[in-house]
């Protein structure tokens, strides 16, 4: 996959989820703003039914006061009649209201049966009552009582309603509700419909001042419901209900939260599966360089022995040599040896091959653990000599025993004593020590060749990783011993790790459970 293509893919991906994430938000915000347009519908047809339930308990007050008013108004309804109403106040300050009505009754008196005629009668009948209402503190002025609809005359609510604004709008606001009852009614038509927050309540005069009846601590800069509770002769609003909820937006989140959590979780999944996609696709990538590189240098590797057994073949059939037993013999050892040191390399590859998929196949004996890290060291020391090295070692485990295949550990070691001697400059300087910790037995190896830094550190145990250093030809490998040596040891149940600097060398450490 071109480089060009791929950051393009990656481009078009993230716009795709920003995109995505920026409509998640979007329709969460308009859900939010639905809910609270719908909390506050329903508010305000609590507060309106609130409302007309503490004015219907009002009136029914009135209504069971003047009962025999009403009683006498709905009997003679249907007949002609003219009311009239007067309000006096005396020196005590008591009000009184005089209603006075006139019915005017009809009736047919026969006074010829031979002509079958008639009188008309007519009665005039009055009926007056007086209400007196007790002196109030509230009382300010007298209000005017006026009927302008004749109409209005005969129906018995519609005067006591105007009686009841007159008397109960002359009595403070505590004397007509209380809290407790406000909060029970409100509560009540809250419940009703589906609002669980609780209120903060009060009762504003007309100018929206707190009045008497109000909740402990209402704040009047966080009122947000008003609406009118009592009204004056005059149907001007005498008192307001104003409410707010300190608990809204949790009201309002409470439904939608399951939505918005689901949401975030499918975001955080997309986001992430996303990522892992980029990752991965940045892996595979790399992956494929290093596996190309991995064939380069096998290439490369191959190349050196396939020459020389090229020309070791060659040699073999010139007439001079086939002659000469010594030579003969000298160039039968060197196909030898470079068939022998491809072999080694096809093996390893083979062996990486199985343990990707878990096909090796672990002889596990008891052993002894530093009988395996001499016969490692003596297998290198000529190399290491060779190059003008010294090779050190100290075995102080005082428990060595453990449970493991010997072939294998073996190759492992292998592979970090040459990585030792290869990564060293000029004449190389390896410290091999053997000990015990807790309960395992380490193998510490320790070169003063040219290190690593941080970043090539935590590479070093993954496959066809290899370090460049410049040519990346000039220390022969494939990437595959340190990895095989990491998988060896963990199918050992042990651990290894590695701690080095640029220009000061680098140290392995094997641990290795001992044997109980």
């Amino acid at each position: 996959m071109r480089r060009g293509f791929n950051k393009i893919l990656i481009v078009l991906m993230g716009v795709a989820l920003i995109g995505l994430v920026i409509i998640q938000f979007y329709w969460s915000q308009k859900v939010f703003v639905s809910q609270t347009e719908e909390f506050n519908g329903r508010v305000y047809q609590s507060l309106n039914a609130t409302v007309d339930e503490i004015n219907q308990h009002e009136l029914e007050h009135y209504y069971k006061r003047f009962e025999d008013v009403r009683n006498d108004f709905d009997s003679t309804s249907s007949k002609p009649q003219v009311m009239s109403s007067q309000l006096i106040q005396d020196s005590a300050g008591v009000t009184y209201i005089t209603m006075t009505r006139y019915i005017l009754e009809r009736s047919v008196v026969p006074v010829s049966d031979t002509y079958n005629d008639s009188l008309i009668r007519a009665n005039l009948y009055s009926q007056e009552r007086t209400v007196k209402i007790p002196k109030d503190s509230g009382a300010n002025i007298i209000q005017n009582l006026s009927l302008d609809n004749e109409e209005n005359f005969k129906n018995a609510n519609f005067s006591i309603e105007r009686l009841a604004r007159i008397d109960a709008g002359n009595r403070p606001i505590e004397k007509r509700l209380s809290l407790e009852v406000l909060d029970s009614v409100f509560y009540k038509q809250l419940r009703r419909r589906g609002v669980q927050s609780h209120p903060q309540l009060a009762v504003l005069s007309a100018d929206s001042a707190v009045t008497a009846v109000a909740s402990p601590g209402f704040d009047l800069k966080e009122k947000e419901f008003t609406i009118p509770v009592f009204y004056d002769n005059s149907d001007r609003p005498q008192y307001l209900i104003s409410t707010y909820f300190p608990d809204k937006q949790l009201s309002i989140l409470g439904p939608i939260i399951p939505i918005v959590m689901l949401t975030i979780i499918f975001t955080i999944i997309i986001v992430s599966v996303f990522s892992l996609a980029i990752y991965y696709m940045q892996f595979q990538r790399s992956l494929s360089e290093i596996k190309t590189d991995f064939i380069n240098n096998m290439t490369h590797e191959f190349k050196t022995p396939i020459a020389t057994i090229n020309i070791a073949s060659d040699a073999l059939k010139n007439e001079k040599v086939i002659n000469d037993r010594e030579r003969i013999k000298y160039y039968a050892e060197l196909i030898k040896q470079e068939n022998k040191r491809m072999n080694t390399q096809v093996e390893m590859v083979l062996r990486m091959a199985k343990l990707e998929r878990n096909q090796l196949d672990i002889n596990l004996q008891e052993m002894s653990i530093e009988d395996l890290v001499r016969k490692s060291v003596s297998n290198i020391r000529f190399m290491v000599e060779n190059s003008n090295g010294t090779i050190f070692e100290d075995y102080n485990a005082s428990n060595s025993m453990i449970e493991g295949d010997p072939f294998h550990l073996e190759n492992a070691l292998n592979n970090i004593l040459d990585n030792a001697r290869k990564y060293s400059k000029d004449s190389p300087e390896i410290n091999v020590k053997t000990y015990n910790e807790d309960d395992y037995v380490v193998i510490e190896i320790r070169d003063r060749g040219i290190g690593m830094n941080k970043s090539v550190l935590k590479k070093i145990f993954e496959q066809f990783y290899r370090e460049e250093t410049g040519n990346i030809h000039n220390v022969k490998g494939h990437g595959l011993g340190l990895a095989y040596v990491k998988k060896i040891v963990e199918l050992h149940k042990g651990q290894v790790h590695a701690e080095s600097e640029p220009g000061k060398g680098s140290a392995f450490f094997v641990k290795l459970p001992v044997k109980k």
